[in-house]
């Protein structure tokens, strides 16, 4: 992997720490919709309208591949903003539909509490499904990685050696991590995916910047070489 992004995952993640500890000890810091989570949903808006502007403003410069990615990580980030804020519910006053067992679907985890207790509520043939679900796309994931290793391992070396496309997998597995946190009945549990998805939103932010930085210091490259040999 490269240095630089051994060093970003480790600051992010005694980034992390401190934040989680500050949030035991300051819990009004991480109430729904207070500074934590509205500094959260700024960050992915402000990513979301970064990695697009960028797409339009170097549309000419950038491949299919790198524009389809741009245009990706801006429209995931924006769903991930709506969320933040409740798809706006708060801000308007909306009524969002009621969940089953409590709550408001008011977000994109939503989804995954919403499955997890029709699992739980459909008892053992509920885990069953689910079991086997798990066992299938597990052994369909195995057989794909199998068949396509090669190309797998290219977009591994990929994302492992690209400031961009690392801090992005890094972004999603903490966004991961932060909704199976969410299933959790767990005060500590809750104040670490606040801080996940907080940590993550400025992740996209970073990593946005470093692609402008890697793409810029590509092109001017060949200048270079040119003015060097003149």
């Amino acid at each position: 992997m490269r240095r630089e992004n051994v060093a970003f995952i480790l600051k992010v993640a005694g980034t992390v720490i401190a934040l989680f500890i500050m949030g035991l000890c300051r819990p009004d810091l991480l109430v729904e919709d207070h500074l934590v989570e509205s500094l959260g949903a700024l960050a992915f808006a402000a990513a979301s309208l970064l990695a697009l502007g960028t797409a339009i403003r170097n549309c000419a410069v950038f491949s299919a591949y790198e524009r389809n990615v741009l245009v990706g990580t801006s429209g995931l980030c924006i769903i991930l903003f709506l969320s933040e804020i409740s798809f706006g519910a708060r801000i308007l006053g909306l009524k969002m539909p009621q969940m089953r067992g409590g709550g408001e679907f008011d977000g994109g985890h939503d989804i995954a509490i919403v499955a997890f207790r029709l699992m739980r509520d459909t008892g053992l043939a509920g885990y069953l499904i689910a079991a086997t679900a798990s066992l299938l796309l597990l052994v369909s994931a195995a057989v794909l990685l199998y068949s396509y290793r090669q190309q797998a391992g290219t977009i591994l070396v990929q994302i492992l050696t690209s400031v961009f496309e690392c801090r992005i997998v890094f972004a999603m597995a903490m966004l991961a991590s932060a909704v199976t946190l969410d299933l959790l009945t767990s005060y500590k549990a809750a104040v670490l995916e606040e801080v996940l998805e907080f940590a993550a939103s400025g992740v996209f932010v970073l990593a946005i910047i470093a692609f402008r930085r890697e793409t810029s210091s590509k092109r001017k490259s060949p200048c270079r070489a040119v003015y060097g040999k003149a």
